[in-house]
């Protein structure tokens, strides 16, 4: 297997890319995702593997020093497993043939010539301007023509200005065994650019979306914002402490003396390879007017209830309400299950007034199984909606 370079897409894909595969790597207009091509690159470079760089937009030092700024990373360690083809050859092979024909037969003498000498087993190209000089199928002859042997795997990347349409004929022709589309939320808040897992001919894993950002030289997975709301005393404070590597939360003594949230409590984990902030919403009615704008923006919600009080039902719906208005994937979490007294599902549907297809969860917020098999399937829920 070849590693993407980004340990989440790895885990989707079970450990990687199998070699011989032919991978797309399709962004989006505006999107910056050069970074999951170069992280692919290096990778393979890593792991000692011959690799062909065919960038005919620019030069390969040029390139060099974008994979340095970009992922921090100097190829000049990997001279001696680095072969290219840039802009330069292109300039080359242009001015010296007559017509397309020439121009693709010399694309493919070049392509050929260097993969056999070197010997190469992964073969990065960027397509775009061959796409440009060529067509569409006198560049996949030029990716054909790097396919030397069985197990030579190749990793394309294209800047799609052709819409879902050019994705769709990609899969009808099955000319990629994995393809991931980069995009960018059509939302304007949050912004946010995500990946989508579309197809992998080795796995039935569904097709996914996935929210990313780029820090420090590598591609987070990146939830932005998970609020847990619902009545006061419901648990809310202790869920975030528990789901969280950092948080704190601002409250005080309440009018029965427990201590109960006035502004939010925050929590960040890193977990499963995701980036995830969690805002808990304060329960008290007097704080209201601050739910809904909490609520703003976020990815997903957990509405926690305390599964041993049926009179706090008519004040979740108000939470639930929102929730609902908002549209945001949500899951309902029946906090202190494990005391007695505790409403059945029908029990806890009926008194929200909510059908089958909104899953509830009867847990404990103490206890950090609970918290993370609630979250767990938030993220998957979150991941598998289109944005």
């Amino acid at each position: 297997m070849i590693s993407t370079g980004i340990n989440g897409i790895d885990e989707m894909l079970g450990g990687g890319i199998p070699k011989g595969s032919r991978v797309l790597y399709s962004l989006e207009p505006g999107v910056d995702g050069q970074i999951f091509m170069i992280s692919t690159l290096i990778s393979a470079l890593s792991k000692g593997l011959s690799c062909l760089v065919i960038i005919p937009h620019t030069t390969f030092d040029v390139f060099k020093h974008e994979a340095a700024t970009k992922r921090g990373c100097t190829l000049e360690i990997f001279n001696k497993k680095i072969a290219y083809i840039d802009a330069v050859d292109r300039d080359r092979i242009q001015k010296s043939s007559r017509n397309r024909k020439d121009i693709q037969n010399a694309w493919e003498i070049r392509v050929k010539k260097l993969c056999t000498e070197n010997a190469v087993e992964v073969v990065f190209l960027y397509l775009d301007l061959i796409y440009e000089d060529l067509g569409l199928d006198g560049a996949f002859a030029i990716v054909d023509s790097a396919k030397t042997s069985k197990k030579t795997t190749l990793i394309v990347e294209n800047l799609n200005l052709e819409g879902r349409h050019l994705i769709d004929a990609f899969l009808t022709d099955s000319k990629f065994d994995l393809i991931i589309t980069l995009n960018s939320s059509l939302h304007s808040l949050p912004r946010f650019n995500y990946f989508t897992l579309l197809h992998a001919s080795w796995s039935k894993i569904p097709s996914r979306s996935v929210p990313f950002i780029t820090t420090q030289g590598k591609v987070v997975l990146y939830i932005p914002k998970i609020v847990i709301t619902g009545p006061s005393q419901t648990g809310k404070s202790t869920f975030v402490k528990n789901a969280s590597d950092i948080g704190f939360s601002i409250d005080r003594k309440g009018t029965t003396g427990d201590p109960t949230t006035v502004a939010m409590d925050f929590g960040w984990l890193n977990w499963k390879d995701f980036d995830i902030t969690l805002y808990g919403t304060p329960g008290e009615p007097r704080f209201d007017s601050l739910v809904p704008k909490l609520l703003s923006h976020a990815m997903g919600a957990v509405l926690m209830i305390d599964a041993t009080k049926p009179q706090s039902l008519e004040r979740a719906r108000y939470h639930l309400k929102l929730m609902i208005e908002k549209h945001l994937v949500m899951i309902i979490a029946a906090n202190k299950s494990d005391l007695p007294d505790t409403m059945s599902d029908s029990e806890i549907r009926k008194g929200l007034k909510i059908d089958k297809n909104i899953p509830i969860f009867f847990i404990s917020a103490n206890r950090k199984a609970d918290v993370k098999l609630v979250l767990e399937t938030l993220v998957d829920f979150i991941v598998q909606m289109s944005p």
